[in-house]
Parts: structure tokens; C-alpha cells; sequence
């Protein structure tokens, strides 16, 4: 055997074991175009992911001010080789708030579960920064 088919060989083999088609599919499933749905309801559209994993989207809350409005969402995206990490922000202009989400994707279930802060632009409060946990899953698959 040549050289040139025994590099042939292991490019093939690298490509089997180390690039499958499920590891494929599992890594390209948080991608533009792709809509997410958390457990009340909300819909995270990813409009965009550029080559560094900035994103751009619209996030519509079916909670609280804003409800059943579109509104600008800026991110981030880094996809590793189980799992990625996500954050992303939306300006609540009309409710003198913003809140920012972060958190881990998970390719075995096709899921992001995150922590999110939402604060009030006023003067520092005790209530003024508000916390909690959302899971995402895709929308066509959400119940």
C-alpha cells in the first residue's frame, strides 16, 4: 500500500468514526433559523449565527410587558464537541428592562437549559433584579 492510500485510509476512518452523521446532525441542530420554546410559552427565533458565534434573533415573552411582541435579541453561541454554551439578551425598551439568559445546550436531548436575570432600569432596589431558570426545546417539538 502507498503512502498516499494509507493517508486516504486514515482521512476515511477519521471521517467515520470522528465525523458521523449523527454527530453532525447533533451539532447543527442550535442554528439560524431554528425556533426554541421555553415552558411558559416564550419563542426564541435565532435569525443569525455568524462564524464566531454571535447571534441575532427576536425573543417573544408570553409574560409580563411586552407580551406577544417581537423584540430584538443579540447572543452568543459556542458549540463544543458535547455540548455548547449559550447567552443571549433582549432590551425591553417600552418596559425600562433587560434581561440576559445563559446557559448549556445539550446535543443528547436537543435542549438548553439556562439562568436568566431580568433587571429594572431604576434606582437600585432590593426587588430590582429579578432571577430564574428556563429550559428551551425545539417549537415544533415543545407540548
Amino acid at each position: 500500500m502507498s503512502n498516499w492510500e494509507t493517508r486516504v485510509g486514515m482521512i476515511v476512518c477519521w471521517a467515520l468514526l470522528c465525523a458521523s452523521p449523527q454527530a453532525a446532525q447533533a451539532q447543527a441542530k442550535l442554528t439560524a433559523g431554528s425556533s426554541w420554546v421555553n415552558e411558559l410559552g416564550s419563542v426564541l427565533t435565532i435569525n443569525t449565527v455568524a462564524a464566531n458565534g454571535l447571534m441575532t434573533g427576536t425573543y417573544v415573552t408570553k409574560v409580563g410587558c411586552d407580551a406577544g411582541r417581537p423584540q430584538p435579541m443579540t447572543g452568543w453561541y459556542y458549540g463544543g464537541s458535547s455540548g455548547g454554551a449559550i447567552t443571549f439578551s433582549v432590551n425591553w425598551q417600552s418596559c425600562n428592562s433587560v434581561t440576559s439568559w445563559s446557559g448549556q445546550y445539550n446535543y443528547s436531548n436537543n435542549s438548553f437549559q439556562t439562568l436568566w436575570y431580568l433587571t429594572a432600569a431604576a434606582a437600585p432596589t432590593w426587588n430590582g433584579i429579578t432571577a430564574g431558570t428556563d429550559t428551551f426545546v425545539p417549537q415544533n417539538t415543545a407540548k
